[in-house]
């Protein structure tokens, strides 16, 4: 019997203390060698776009594929999931929500293995549809003291302001600049959809740790050059996609500014083959594009929590 999910039943059983969890053993896992994970690829038409993602977690006995479309600015996302020892599907997944929680939870678990420990002022630029689950995923690794939020529109920070205060019970303020948001930071989140840099290099702390989790093209540049020359460690979760979803590290290489062998995967943090941070003062920049292997882990916690919870439907398939 296959289970088919919808974005409802998914938001109603999966929880961000659980996706968390899911995700940090997932990269733990890939880190030894037990998963893999299956690059991005795009097919562009006339009228939109068809991505393709996906990976096995060796450790779990599943295989999946994550496919979406981009049509006119909207999107639609779902999980094929399949039993690696039979080849049969187990679930199919809308994933509109289990995207969010997924992107969320791997900047959390970034988090916790790269940041300095203790309370964290966070600075996010970015408040839209993703951003809600980048702070509350951070709020369950660490202690937050204060937020600082901007984006261009000075209704929808204050409105995402006031949300996340009620929501973590956390002072969140609105921004008036991406610098205020960035400044005395010690966790800098840029989530926002833009094609020019966010982050100025000269704005960071020492310490900072910086989160780069939005669009995913070579074209675009989230943190600019300063920033990287200044960062003591760079981190992506896949080299492989890296040269063509990450735009600020791919232009820096393309300027001699950097080489691709300076790069880790946060993967190997995570299981403890590289540490995350030497010390307190250095820099971390983490450049997060997203996973298939990722999308696997969740689709595979959404199926297990939502048999135990009987939600979903089974057809013979």
């Amino acid at each position: 019997m296959t289970l088919f999910l919808r974005d409802e039943q998914v938001a109603q059983c999966v929880s961000m203390d659980a996706m968390l969890d899911s995700i940090e053993n997932m990269q733990a896992h890939y880190g030894k060698g037990q998963a893999y994970n299956l690059g991005r690829r795009k097919i562009i038409a006339e009228t939109g776009m068809l991505s393709v993602m996906g990976g096995g977690l060796y450790y779990d006995g599943v295989l999946g594929v994550k496919t979406y479309t981009v049509v006119r600015g909207s999107y639609s996302f779902q999980v094929s999931l399949y039993d690696a020892a039979t080849g049969k599907l187990l679930c199919y997944t809308q994933a509109n929500r289990l995207g969010q929680l997924r992107t969320g939870a791997t900047t959390g678990v970034a988090v916790k293995h790269l940041s300095n420990p203790g309370p964290l002022t966070v600075g996010i630029i970015g408040t839209g549809g993703q951003a809600p689950t980048q702070l509350q995923a951070v709020a369950k690794v660490r202690p937050l003291s204060g937020v600082k939020a901007f984006s261009r529109s000075p209704e929808r920070r204050a409105a995402f302001a006031a949300q996340m205060s009620e929501s973590l019970d956390v002072q969140v303020t609105a921004a008036e600049t991406n610098e205020e948001a960035v400044r005395d930071s010690d966790l800098v989140i840029a989530i926002a959809a833009t094609t020019a840099p966010v982050v100025q290099g000269d704005w960071l702390k020492p310490g900072a740790t910086v989160i780069g989790a939005g669009p995913t093209t070579w074209r675009i540049q989230e943190v600019d050059e300063t920033t990287l020359t200044r960062a003591d460690k760079l981190f992506v979760d896949s080299l492989d996609q890296a040269p063509i979803e990450a735009g600020d590290l791919a232009a820096a290489v393309d300027k001699g500014i950097l080489n691709w062998s300076q790069l880790s995967e946060l993967r190997h943090a995570v299981c403890n083959a590289i540490p995350g941070r030497d010390n307190d003062h250095q820099i971390i920049y983490a450049k997060l594009m997203g996973t298939g292997v990722a999308d696997v882990a969740a689709a595979k916690l959404a199926y297990d929590t939502a048999r135990n919870h009987g939600l979903g439907t089974e057809m013979d398939w």
